[in-house]
């Protein structure tokens, strides 16, 4: 297993785990191809060639950075190997003022164990236009 950072990731690859994770961005694959290479950053977890993980982040490239995609393969989860993606990509951001990503609340453990907290006094909040889909 090699984590890596590492720009370029085929989106067929990530489209594998999304699908896997049965989460709706899987169905916008040419919107996901858009949003890894705008990524600021993008830290994969592989076994061999095959792509078992993936954290990206958006960026300031200052004071901001937030985590929209923490993913890794059911295959690869509860043995530790998402924790330490977690770790690497986080220390690429070690003394930003702000770091954060939205969670699931099923899976808020995880992201404690890794460190977040949740602030009781902000709250994440969600535009529901006519074109807004769930992650």
């Amino acid at each position: 297993m090699k984590i890596a950072e590492e720009k370029g990731v085929n989106v067929g690859e990530v489209l594998v785990i999304f699908d896997a994770l049965g989460w709706s961005s899987a169905r916008f694959p040419d919107r996901l191809a858009s949003a890894l290479e705008g990524a600021h950053g993008i830290w994969t977890l592989r076994d061999g060639s095959r792509l078992a993980g993936i954290v990206t982040s958006i960026s300031d490239g200052s004071m901001c950075v937030y985590f929209p995609y923490i993913a890794v393969h059911p295959d690869y989860q509860g043995k530790g190997w998402g924790r330490r993606l977690v770790e690497v990509a986080l220390d690429a951001y070690r003394d930003f003022h702000h770091v954060s990503l939205i969670s699931y609340s099923d899976k808020t453990g995880f992201y404690e164990k890794a460190g977040f907290r949740n602030e009781g006094d902000k709250v994440a909040l969600f535009y529901h236009g006519e074109t807004s889909v769930i992650c």
